[in-house]
This record gives structure tokens, sequence and C-alpha cells, in this order.
């Protein structure tokens, strides 16, 4: 999600792999204060429209799913 979707930021692991809440509040007001929160939030607003046209009527997962039941029935 951050490298490849760029959708969230990284986040520094205790050697426990958990993420200590002093983290967390850094990574929230980043998200909340800075160019790189915006940038966040843009790409995420972007992905949910996407997403909701997808589902839509008509919309390409729609079709997918409406192909795969019908090649079920075939079988």
């Amino acid at each position: 999600m951050v490298e490849e979707m760029k959708i969230a930021l990284p986040m520094e692991e205790l050697e426990t792999g958990l993420v200590c809440s002093t983290e967390v509040e850094k990574r929230v007001k980043e998200l909340m204060e800075s160019k790189k929160g915006d940038s966040v939030r843009e790409r995420i607003i972007a992905m949910k429209n996407a997403a909701r046209v997808a589902v839509s009527e008509g919309g390409s997962s729609r079709i997918v799913v409406a192909e795969l039941f019908k090649s079920w029935k075939h079988k």
C-alpha cells in the first residue's frame, strides 16, 4: 500500500513487529498536515471513485462476474 499504491505512509516498527502509539500519532499528523498527506488523500478518492464505477451497473467488475457465472452455468 505504501510503495505500489501510494495510499499509505511507512511506519517504523519495533523489533516485535508492532508499531508504537507515538509513531501512529506522527503518521496521522503527517497525513493530515502535509503535502504528502494531500497526495495520499487524492489517490484514495480517485481509487474510491474508480471502484464505484467498476461495481456499478455496466461496470467492469459486474461484467466480469456475470461472465464468470455464465461460464459456470455452461459446465
